[in-house]
């Protein structure tokens, strides 16, 4: 590749190594304190509070780069489309899922606070939301929730626990969750796919079976910083660009960009959530084309030369996306019914069964 070569080896290739390994028995104990937390909720030691709406939470493993914020997308618009007004509440770490939420869903109740609960409160304070959406909510289990969903990265769905490895829990956690969704599994065989959901079905022994739900990102325009001007996902055939970009999972990034045609001249990889500067962008005016993510391109608002695009993408469902459906519809359901309530209360006040 040409030009200057600033990228570094991502997390997960760096701890692959003997750093990795000798920080083994220190995952160890990282699993085991997630396990003690766990049991704590799931036998009443410690008290879980229900928020009075229906609630799904959304969450992983893995610290980031799954592919959550593509799918919280796609339940916040699907809800939004059936007219449920939606309320999200996240940690906020890092800014950019929640200025990504505000972008794309202006409508949309959007509350980030650490903590948990406070968040809650504030969220209901003034005109409440009819379905909340609780991000990164896997192993924030304060809130309870109907359903939690799990993302695994098919690129890589397993691994050591911090800080050996980039994983929060083992897969043993996955008993707790309603629904596992495999993403990017486009990136992967069939084969591999049959082995990863064979581990969730073993972690998840004596429990009902799960759906097998998969899916993946898909490009769906490029944006230039500068002035807003959208490109269709064409303009990445054959473009020579340097990729950019501060996430969990870059790799799955470069994927991305290749799989769309995209001919990159240089790598630059910087951590997760990377607070982007003018500094980072030297260089960047002698290339032809600078692609970033949606994350990164959400921090670079202000500071990006012209030549720089976001790539922005939607998840699309693989396989099992009906059972997707039937979870979202499932949670939309109390909303319609508390919308007709009233309306049939008008037409038959005394109760008894037939309208006026």
């Amino acid at each position: 590749m040409s030009g200057p070569a600033p990228t570094r080896k991502p997390p997960a290739e760096r701890l692959a190594g003997p750093a990795g390994a000798l920080l083994a028995p220190v995952g160890w104990l990282w699993d085991g304190v997630a396990r003690l937390r766990a049991a704590a909720f799931a036998r009443g030691w410690r008290r879980a509070h229900r928020p009075p709406l229906p609630t799904l939470g959304i969450g992983n493993l893995a610290a980031g780069g799954t592919g959550k914020t593509p799918l919280l997308l796609a339940a916040a618009e699907w809800l939004e489309r059936h007219g449920a007004r939606v309320g999200v509440l996240s940690r906020g770490y890092g800014g950019d899922e929640g200025r990504i939420l505000r972008e794309r869903h202006p409508a949309l109740r959007l509350v980030e606070d650490p903590d948990r609960l406070r968040g809650l409160a504030r969220l209901l304070a003034h005109e409440p939301p009819e379905v909340l959406l609780l991000d990164d909510a896997f192993q924030h289990q304060r809130l309870a929730r109907d359903a939690d969903v799990v993302l695994l990265d098919a690129t890589r769905p397993f691994g050591r626990c911090l800080p050996a490895g980039l994983f929060r829990e083992s897969p043993q956690a996955l008993r707790r969750a309603s629904h596992v969704i495999l993403s990017r599994a486009d990136l992967v065989d069939a084969e591999r796919r049959r082995a990863i959901w064979e581990r969730v079905h073993a972690a998840r022994a004596g429990l009902p079976r799960l759906a097998e739900i998969e899916g993946t990102l898909r490009p769906r325009d490029l944006r230039r910083l500068v002035s807003g001007e959208l490109r269709p996902v064409s303009a990445l055939r054959g473009l020579r660009a340097r990729l950019a970009a501060g996430v969990g999972n870059p790799r799955s990034f470069e994927a991305l960009c290749r799989a769309a045609g995209a001919e990159p001249t240089s790598l630059q990889w910087l951590p997760d959530h990377h607070a982007w500067t003018r500094t980072d962008l030297a260089g960047w005016e002698a290339e032809p084309a600078v692609l970033v993510t949606e994350k990164d391109g959400v921090k670079l608002r202000g500071i990006a030369q012209a030549n720089v695009f976001e790539v922005r993408v939607d998840w699309t469902f693989t396989r099992g996306g009906e059972h997707w459906e039937e979870l979202l519809a499932a949670l939309h359901l109390p909303v319609r019914a508390a919308r007709i309530e009233p309306l049939w209360q008008a037409q038959d006040p005394h109760g008894r069964g037939v309208p006026r």
